[in-house]
């Protein structure tokens, strides 16, 4: 009877270790790969992020190019009077 009883110890020793090292390294590569996910998500920009930062330099382009064309009016019409 106590070999019996040794035996069952043990194979249910072996079953817990098992079952513990395949719980073990199931999470184990669920952690790594929510990891790896959080990391790429981190470089991924969206459309919608994007337009919202180009949209205050798309402002600015437009007035500058807007000066540039007054500018270039006015220079203009500067050349015509001092042809004349």
């Amino acid at each position: 009877m106590d070999i019996k009883n040794d035996m069952f110890i043990w194979v249910s020793g072996v079953i817990i270790a098992g079952v513990s090292y395949l719980v073990n390294r199931l999470f184990k590569s669920i952690d790594l790969a929510h990891s790896r996910i959080d990391t790429i998500e981190s470089k991924v920009v969206s459309c919608a992020f994007l337009e919202s930062q180009l949209s205050p330099i798309r402002a600015d382009l437009n007035m500058i190019v807007k000066h540039l064309l007054e500018h270039r009016q006015t220079e203009h019409k500067e050349n015509k009077l001092n042809k004349e």
